[in-house]
């Protein structure tokens, strides 16, 4: 029987990579390391490991059982982590490590992707996942501004916009 290769795409054996992060065995050495074991046991649907790699102060009513329940119609198809940073000073709420990740899906077979600054916070040597925040797309702007429809159109036929260059 082949070894099962590692969902987060390190190209390891699952028993070499995050395998014992989600077992408990070995603790995750950084924030990297434990979104990774995050997203191969959200593949593997290891909820209580999810649960578990949360904070306590963050976790409120979050149960493996209702992640299941969430969570069901999901595949895990790919992860990319991008920028990591340690001891971000987020003002009153102290210090985090952050890791910028993308993560894609398929829900109900449609494609879907998850990008989001996520948040942790180390504690008794070990660090937790605490929230994450969502990116936005970059937002468009307009070289020259916008035209309405009944202004004339820019173009200097002495028409309306909607029925001259707004029409096509």
């Amino acid at each position: 029987m082949a070894e099962q290769l590692c969902p987060c795409g390190s190209g390891l054996p699952l028993e070499n990579c995050c395998g014992p992060v989600i077992d408990g065995s070995v603790p995750a050495a950084d924030a990297a390391a434990l979104v990774r074991a995050r997203y191969s046991a959200f593949a593997l649907k290891n909820y209580p490991f999810l649960v578990e790699s949360v904070h306590p102060d963050f976790r409120g009513d979050l149960t493996p059982e209702n992640l299941a329940e969430g969570l069901e119609d999901v595949v895990w198809t790919g992860l990319e982590i991008g920028a990591c940073e340690k001891d971000v000073d987020l003002g009153k709420e102290g210090l985090f490590d952050t890791v910028e990740l993308k993560a894609v899906c398929e829900y109900k077979g449609e494609e879907r992707t998850l990008e989001e600054l996520s948040l942790f916070k180390w504690e008794d040597g070990r660090v937790y996942y605490v929230d994450g925040v969502p990116k936005r797309p970059e937002t468009y702007h307009r070289p020259e501004p916008k035209v309405g429809r009944n202004e004339p159109c820019p173009c200097g036929s002495g028409k309306k916009y909607k029925k001259c260059c707004g029409a096509a």
